[in-house]
């Protein structure tokens, strides 16, 4: 800034800032608010020296008629300083009715009284808090006050544009069988899915995540997620339009790692056909665990010692060897334990190929889905399932898209479009 208008500045607040000189927590704030001040004057002045949508005394209608001007019409628009009023022109066509606000589409203003800055911010700390956490956040960093329910209207209104854009995204690149250009071509790209329920108003909904990560030279493990409230099939062409611009076509090699649930087979088969798939260690050794609490109880040396010896045999490929103690074993039991153990028999042997954790792990081959458990907590659980919150679908849709939107790095990109003028 210019030294001759910080002098001026400094001349003019001079007794005041006198004052609070040397505490320069007190200064700070003191000059917080008059800048603040001077913020929100002179972006009143600035933006009311223009014409403001206006394109002269009429302009085509979509009708086929003329829009006529009418006059600039005041509103009020809450700031980053504070509130503003904008005189904007506005035109009406006498042939089908319609009015329009070129300014307010121009400018991204929506049909909340937030300027895109304020807007863009309580969007940004709602991807982490709550809606009552948000509004008394803004205030204490901005000095706004914005209540907690238009802070909720505007994450749904800004997150149904995120979801309409990816659901348009999808239905063009399927139209037009058109596979998207990859921003990256990693050596290997690894793609997992799970999912996670969430608590609705007429109860409990899962909540598919996807990640696809890869390693980036010299910058480390980067990753992307994908999270939808979709029926698997929806799902699966999400994950596969994210994986197409993390790469997929592109990587020497692609792992799949999943629990082997049927939709991830399903999914994995249509979508990842050439991948490496492979049952993640985690929920293969958790039915093991299961298994041996049923035989011996939950927490016994037994069980403890019983679970390791099958782990062993699992970790260094013998899954032949073990599914023949298993069948031995089942001979033993009866009722409840037979069951617990012809589950476990029928789990391994269906994933038998996805369970060479010694061919997988001499390839460097990560086995474990850590990546998607953690998304399925850290992108969906630590926004979404929050002590005691119950959401409406539209919330926690909304809300969905905006986080993995931060998350993946297009936070930016989603502003510059407008979103609330969209």
């Amino acid at each position: 800034m210019d030294t001759n208008i910080l002098e001026l500045l400094e001349e003019y607040f001079n007794e005041e800032f006198a004052l609070v000189r040397h505490d320069l927590a007190a200064l700070e704030a003191l000059v917080k608010e008059k800048m603040q001040l001077l913020g929100q004057g002179l972006l009143q002045r600035t933006v009311n020296r223009e014409r403001n949508g206006y394109n002269g005394s009429s302009m085509p209608c979509r009708c086929g008629g003329s829009m006529r001007f009418v006059q600039h019409r005041p509103r009020d628009i809450h700031t980053l300083f504070g509130w503003i009023n904008i005189k904007r022109a506005y035109y009406h066509c006498p042939d089908c009715r319609r009015s329009l606000f070129p300014y307010d589409v121009a400018s991204g203003l929506g049909t909340e009284q937030l300027s895109p800055g304020l807007a863009k911010a309580c969007c940004l700390l709602a991807v982490d808090d709550s809606f009552e956490q948000v509004s008394r956040k803004i205030e204490q960093v901005s000095g706004q006050k914005v209540s907690a329910n238009t802070i909720e209207r505007l994450t749904h209104q800004v997150g149904s544009v995120v979801l309409q854009q990816a659901d348009e995204d999808l239905a063009d690149v399927r139209k037009r069988r058109d596979v998207p250009k990859a921003r990256i071509a990693p050596k290997r790209l690894y793609v997992s899915a799970d999912g996670t329920t969430v608590h609705e108003t007429d109860g409990w909904h899962e909540s598919k995540t996807g990640v696809i990560y890869w390693e980036d030279e010299g910058k480390g493990k980067k990753s992307c997620y994908v999270g939808r409230f979709d029926n698997s099939e929806t799902f699966g062409w999400h994950l596969w339009l994210e994986s197409c611009r993390c790469g997929l076509r592109h990587a020497q090699e692609v792992i799949f790692l999943g629990d082997g649930a049927p939709w991830i087979r399903s999914e994995r088969r249509k979508h990842f056909g050439r991948s490496t798939f492979i049952i993640d260690w985690y929920h293969a050794s958790e039915h093991i665990w299961n298994c041996g609490k049923a035989l011996f109880g939950e927490g016994t040396k037994l069980t403890e010692k019983w679970v390791k010896e099958r782990l062993d045999l699992l970790w260094d490929g013998w899954t032949k060897k073990l599914l023949d103690d298993l069948q031995e074993q089942c001979k033993k039991y009866r009722a409840a334990k037979r069951q617990a153990l012809s589950g476990l028999i029928h789990y391994i042997s269906t994933n038998e190929e996805q369970m060479r954790y010694d061919v997988f792990r001499k390839k460097g081959y990560d086995i474990g889905s850590g990546s998607v458990e953690g998304a399925c907590g850290y992108v969906v659980g630590k926004r979404l399932k929050q002590s005691g919150m119950i959401w409406k679908r539209l919330g926690s849709s909304s809300i969905l898209a905006l986080r993995i939107t931060w998350l993946n790095e297009r936070w930016e990109q989603l502003w510059e479009n407008k979103p609330l003028a969209a």
